[in-house]
């Protein structure tokens, strides 16, 4: 691919150039994450997604504020500082997987592996395929939010103690904000970043933006059911509860495993067919990629279960919760006072017992199975 070292071609450096190479030229090493012109873009769009966050998040949550004292009262209000700053999140993830997925959908209408029978499109030609400036710049933020979002989990759920007179081997302990969840979801995220990369190392792009279209659109009616339960709408957060599993069930279920992933499997051989790559080289890195992708899928399968249990006691109770969302710093003290099992103890979307356990994420990512002390996990 042609680095903008090679574009310049000893012309002297200007904007007109720069926004050629970037927004005109297609194939160029902006389309492999780990050239170094990548990075270097990679780094400015974490830098700007921080940037924007900084701005957008504490004005979100003065929504959420507001929202949140209308709709539970001021004592609420004073006890839930961590859930109105979630609040904020939520509408921030909703806003960009909204956007994302209408950007990836107005993209790729057209393309060729999204119609019936298209998918040995995916690899006929690799790894010579070219890669669209739309492609490009879709794979840069796409790679942008999940490496902001990693990095914001750390942030979130630990804390470093440099006391040079503390006898701890070891200077990192759990915050008080760590999520119930911060196992699964830390997992979710290396992969998600390990296969995001990988694929655009290897230009599998076009495989690439399929995964993360049917996971975008089906993150939309995840992140409306946790603003409808913050708002206490209960009829809301019943409908986006139900449009949730069922686009949980058709993509991620259906499409991501017996469209996409079978593809993998069966099909990605036609990379041989015209014998441009090494049969050696295809033999030794499926594996990494066929074990990635499969992970995702069961995970995809146990958070399904777990929200078909969600719904069942959602319907039977008539109670939203997310233990997701209970942090292990949290004080318990809370609950005690609200009452457990109370629409004021919880800010997600899943039912577990009084005592909190069986949880489930409702982001579409991770669960957590168990009330969590001193930031661990208690196994039952």
């Amino acid at each position: 691919m042609m680095t903008f070292t090679e574009f310049l071609n000893g012309r002297p450096l200007s904007l007109n150039l720069v926004k050629e190479f970037a927004f005109e030229t297609p194939s160029t090493s902006l389309s492999a994450l780990t050239t170094r012109d990548a990075m270097l873009v990679l780094f400015l769009l974490v830098l700007c997604i921080r940037a924007i966050k900084s701005v957008l998040l504490p004005f979100f949550s003065s929504l959420g504020r507001r929202a949140g004292r209308a709709t539970h009262g001021a004592e609420w209000e004073a006890h839930n500082e961590i859930r109105i700053v979630k609040f904020g999140e939520y509408v921030f993830r909703l806003l960009f997987h909204f956007g994302i997925s209408a950007a990836g959908i107005v993209a790729f209408w057209n393309a060729p592996w999204w119609k019936p029978g298209g998918t040995p499109v995916l690899w006929k030609g690799l790894p010579f395929h070219p890669v669209s400036v739309q492609m490009t710049w879709y794979y840069l933020v796409q790679s942008a939010y999940n490496l902001d979002a990693l990095y914001s989990l750390l942030e979130l759920s630990l804390s470093f103690q440099w006391n040079c007179l503390a006898e701890q081997k070891f200077p990192m302990a759990w915050s008080k904000t760590v999520r119930g969840d911060f196992r699964e979801m830390c997992i979710h995220h290396v992969v998600t970043n390990l296969l995001v990369i990988g694929s655009s190392h290897f230009r599998l792009t076009r495989i690439g933006s399929m995964v993360f279209l049917v996971h975008d659109i089906s993150d939309v009616p995840v992140d409306l059911s946790k603003l409808a339960n913050f708002l206490k709408w209960k009829r809301a957060t019943t409908i986006c509860f139900a449009i949730m599993c069922l686009s949980w069930f058709v993509l991620r279920l259906g499409v991501f495993p017996f469209v996409i992933y079978k593809s993998v499997l069966y099909e990605s051989y036609l990379i041989l067919e015209d014998g441009r790559v090494d049969p050696l080289l295809y033999l030794l890195y499926r594996h990494f990629f066929y074990y990635l992708v499969g992970q995702i899928i069961l995970l995809h399968v146990c958070w399904f279960g777990m929200f078909l249990k969600m719904g069942y006691l959602l319907l039977k109770k008539g109670e939203a919760h997310d233990l997701s969302e209970h942090k292990s710093g949290e004080s318990q003290d809370l609950h005690q006072k609200y009452g457990h099992g109370s629409s004021c103890s919880s800010n997600g979307f899943a039912n577990g017992t009084s005592n909190g356990t069986n949880g489930a994420s409702m982001n579409g990512h991770a669960t957590s199975n168990g009330n969590t002390a001193n930031g661990k996990n208690k196994s039952h």
